[in-house]
């Protein structure tokens, strides 16, 4: 069978220029359209023949989209979004982007011709023109954990008071000197964490001590673990420390055990998106919690009634706050 990614080969454009094109999308100029549209004819490619196939009925499957699924956030979404979505007789495939726009392109390119009535994604930023396009092509798409894009709907986490009730945590158990081992910093997410522990800072009236990811890492346990010892080789005054995730916070937490500083004593840690595991581990680490099932069913209820055109969808952005849960670190 013919694919995208044949056509961009002999068209010499990227797969995303062909779909824009073959959605007819203004985005795409003429000439490069006309050729992209030769090449197609020239292949026979026709993606609307399984699409007719079932323009009687939906198929009842929703695609999701997220950075991975290593102990975290996502997984607990995932787990909470199939339960749900069964409950109304849906059913659900995955797609893990690692945060890569192109990769996440490929993913939507299969999603949108594999059939599925709408996808919920944690978006790199990087596909909105065509995120966009196949939100109007007839694929609904909903935003969640991140809002890259004001024109399709969301359901984020409010980050900001993410860090403002674990900054308030630290300060009350006793912390002068608090840091951030942040995460991936072109992640919409930890670029919010950290403007709003560099206000926090600043409000306080301290300096502004952290650590950013600067690619997307192999290991987030690894990567907590290598910038928790640097930013603590930096700054050996630290006695309070705020963590992007929790697969990080684990690695903080092996770095401090490796070094023989005593939690929560010595120092307190709190991860900033606290997952199911977080509360598992020998070391239950202090938290701020996401509110992943009300998460999960504002965005399947979002999603499900674009796709059944039950009421109202028009563009909607909600923003949900966490909560703060003590454990043994802090």
């Amino acid at each position: 069978m013919v694919t995208l990614k044949d056509i961009a080969k002999l068209a010499h454009v990227n797969e995303s220029t062909v779909s824009r094109a073959l959605n007819n999308s203004i985005y795409v100029h003429p000439e490069t359209k006309k050729r992209i549209l030769e090449t197609a004819k020239k292949l026979s490619y026709n993606p609307n023949t399984l699409r007719k196939a079932i323009e009687k009925g939906k198929t009842k499957t929703i695609g999701i989209i997220v950075p991975n699924l290593q102990h975290n956030i996502f997984m607990d979404f995932v787990q909470n979004a199939e339960r749900n979505a069964s409950a109304v007789d849906y059913k659900i495939i995955i797609g893990i982007s690692d945060d890569d726009s192109e990769k996440e392109a490929d993913l939507l390119e299969r999603m949108r011709y594999g059939l599925v009535d709408g996808i919920l994604i944690t978006s790199t930023g990087g596909n909105n023109h065509l995120l966009e396009d196949i939100d109007v092509s007839g694929t609904s798409i909903i935003q969640i954990f991140r809002m890259v894009d004001r024109k399709l709907s969301s359901v984020s986490v409010n980050y900001k008071q993410s860090v403002e009730i674990a900054v308030d945590n630290l300060l009350k158990n006793g912390s002068k000197n608090i840091g951030l081992i942040n995460g991936y910093i072109k992640d919409q997410s930890y670029q919010e964490k950290l403007e709003a522990y560099e206000s926090e800072m600043k409000q306080l009236k301290k300096p502004a001590l952290f650590k950013n990811l600067n690619e997307y890492p192999k290991s987030f346990n690894l990567a907590g673990y290598d910038l928790a010892s640097e930013l603590m080789a930096e700054n050996p005054n630290l006695d309070g420390l705020l963590v992007a995730n929790d697969t990080q916070a684990l690695g903080v937490m092996q770095y401090l055990e490796a070094k023989n500083m005593k939690v929560p004593n010595e120092m307190k840690v709190i991860s900033l998106a606290g997952c199911s595991m977080s509360n598992f581990s020998q070391t239950q680490i202090s938290a701020t919690i996401f509110p992943i099932e009300n998460i999960s069913m504002r965005a399947l209820s979002l999603l499900i009634s674009k796709v059944e055109k039950l009421e109202d969808i028009s563009v909607k952005h909600k923003v949900l706050n966490t909560k703060f849960v003590s454990r043994k670190t802090c």
